[in-house]
């Protein structure tokens, strides 16, 4: 049988493997960009499907019956393959609210740069560190593990066996709170020296008081906070690799919560 004949005999089953595959590449850093036309990431992800289709069309896949049936399935396969892209956002999102943190302390809270993969404000030391990331996330082949968690997801949660259950929410619910977590650690170092700066500014103005300390201290903070985030690279660096080693398991860990 040849692949067009296949195709066409198995085409419902096919789209539900598109949906799956569409729901990643709409979602998914870094395949969502909007600098990545539209078309691009249709026949992206129909290609894609294809390949999923051809190795695992041959497993028992249940249709559902009738047409809202369908289009039921249909989207939950849609939201399972937005939801795996869904964690690459909160683990980039953990970098910018590291960033935003910082941004507020030294002065920058109220500057913001438009990011170019979403087209919306952000702050500047946040957009710093989401580019760094962003970069540091592409060379160890970032997008490569979210293929391959896209492949297994067939393996973990075949078409049609996902549902909701109340440990995958008390699990979502705790990786918001890591996140919030994990950009304070990383803030943190920064933070402890602006804090200090800001005890000696404070001691200045007490033993100095005909010095504007406001003129003194607006530069100072700017100047040691921009200083401080360069020297503290190599940290940063390291912390991506353990948010991004987080990441690739949580991809799996989600697909196991899903078919529970």
């Amino acid at each position: 049988m040849d692949f067009i004949s296949l195709l066409l005999q198995k085409a419902d089953i096919y789209l539900l493997f598109f949906g799956r595959t569409a729901g990643l590449f709409v979602t998914a850093i870094p395949f969502n960009s909007s600098n990545i036309p539209v078309q691009v990431k249709v026949w992206l992800a129909a290609v894609t499907a294809f390949f999923l289709f051809m190795i695992y069309w041959q497993d028992p896949i249940g249709v559902a019956p009738g047409l809202l049936g369908y289009l039921l399935q249909f989207l939950g396969e849609l939201m399972i393959g937005a939801a795996l892209g869904f964690l690459t956002h909160l683990a980039f999102a953990i970098f910018q609210l590291a960033g935003q943190i910082l941004d507020m302390q030294t002065g920058f809270g109220i500057v913001n740069v438009i990011d170019p993969s979403t087209g919306t404000p952000v702050p500047v030391i946040g957009n710093f560190k989401y580019v760094i990331a962003f970069i540091f996330f592409l060379s160890i082949n970032g997008h490569h593990y979210l293929l391959a968690a896209l492949e297994k997801s067939y393996y973990y949660l075949p078409l049609g066996t996902a549902h909701i259950s109340g440990p995958l929410v008390e699990w979502v619910m705790g990786l918001a709170g890591q996140m919030f977590s994990a950009a304070f650690m990383i803030a943190l170092p920064v933070l402890g020296a602006l804090f200090i700066a800001d005890l000696a500014l404070g001691v200045i103005a007490r033993t100095v008081p005909q010095m504007n300390v406001f003129l003194v201290g607006l530069p100072l903070k700017i100047g040691l906070g921009i200083a401080l985030v360069l020297l503290m690279i190599p940290i940063f660096v390291w912390a991506f690799g353990r948010v991004f080693a987080g990441l690739f398991e949580n991809l799996m860990n989600m697909l196991i919560l899903l078919g529970r």
